[in-house]
């Protein structure tokens, strides 16, 4: 797998050598560029009647597995911004930001333009009264499924993160 970076952050050479697996410095000007964990918000929204809200992936990887909206959380936002971010533009699903309580982080490694990036995803969990605007999103999500806890079959989900997530969830119930 190659590097994330082909070229020196600071003086813009294609001199980089890597001296660990998270550490390249540049040939070039002796700069040090230091890979770091990427963080991500994921979702977990319950409507009224207990029902999960997942998605139908649309995109690699993973994709047409089940999964939780969520997605990286951009340098300006919160966790819980994120996450309305994501709900929104992936299910169509309107969540306030001050509806999100904490679920816990999950350690992932996610692939995204040919590298496996270190991720935390970071859950929170929301009720909302009901997903009649839900739907899928084009490019985002092929199908939006709400499914009551206990019929999820979390093999099926499309990442670890996600399967231990969802237990988390159902232990609390």
């Amino acid at each position: 797998m190659s590097l994330p970076f082909h070229f020196c952050y600071h003086c813009g050479s294609d001199q980089l050598v890597q001296r660990s697996w998270r550490e390249l410095k540049c040939s070039a000007c002796s700069y040090s560029q230091y890979l770091f964990v990427t963080s991500a918000a994921v979702a977990l929204v319950q409507d009224a009647q207990g029902r999960l809200l997942l998605m139908r992936r649309a995109h690699e990887p993973a994709k047409g597995k089940l999964g939780l909206p969520g997605g990286i959380i951009e340098a300006w936002q919160t966790a819980e911004a994120a996450c309305s971010r994501e709900v929104l533009e992936e299910t169509g699903i309107t969540v306030p930001e001050d509806a999100w309580s904490y679920l816990g982080t999950f350690n992932n490694r996610y692939q995204f333009q040919g590298y496996i990036w270190p991720t935390l995803d970071i859950v929170f969990m929301a009720k909302v009264d009901h997903f009649d605007a839900a739907m899928a999103v084009d490019g985002e999500a092929s199908e939006v499924v709400a499914q009551p806890l206990n019929e999820i079959a979390v093999e099926d989900l499309a990442f670890q993160t996600h399967i231990d997530a969802v237990k988390r969830l159902m232990a609390r119930v």
